[in-house]
């Protein structure tokens, strides 16, 4: 009967050992499937709000440069504007971009968010073609190119 009472105490030091180790492999292999889980999480977040915010600036950008009588080129960034103006009675559009990253649209005094999370517009003309590349501020994200035609003013 001693014998049997000896043996229910409890765990012997290399079984506790090895049921640590077991422990943590299992925690490690949890953790890092985890960790790579939110990495692919965040990085798809980012490139989401990048196509997000190229879609805005794009509606806005294609409408108003579609529509321009004159469109100067430059760089639209912080610190610096482009502004186009169309229609009968002249409306006066101008972009911006903020500390914030968002594509300010202005016409007629009212300023508006046209996109958030664009660095920067790039706007070229050649001929009857006006070039836009937009500049997602998210990190990783690509530029995009808008080519607009067939303007209502005609040619440059």
């Amino acid at each position: 009967m001693s014998r049997r009472k000896a043996a229910q105490r409890g765990f012997t030091l290399v079984e506790m050992m090895v049921g640590m180790a077991l422990l943590s492999v299992i925690t490690f292999a949890m953790v890092g499937t985890f960790l790579v889980g939110t990495r692919s999480l965040t990085n798809e977040a980012r490139l989401i709000a990048a196509d997000t915010a190229v879609s805005h600036a794009s509606f806005t950008l294609t409408r108003d440069l579609a529509s321009a009588t004159t469109v100067p080129t430059g760089t639209i960034a912080a610190g610096s504007t482009v502004t186009l103006t169309y229609g009968t009675p002249a409306v006066t559009v101008v972009y911006s971009v903020n500390t914030n990253n968002d594509l300010i649209r202005t016409a007629g005094g009212s300023a508006s968010v046209a996109a958030r999370g664009i660095t920067s517009v790039v706007i070229t003309a050649t001929g009857c073609y006006e070039t836009a590349t937009i500049q997602p501020s998210a990190t990783g994200a690509t530029s995009v190119v808008l080519n607009v035609s067939n303007r209502p003013a005609g040619c440059f």
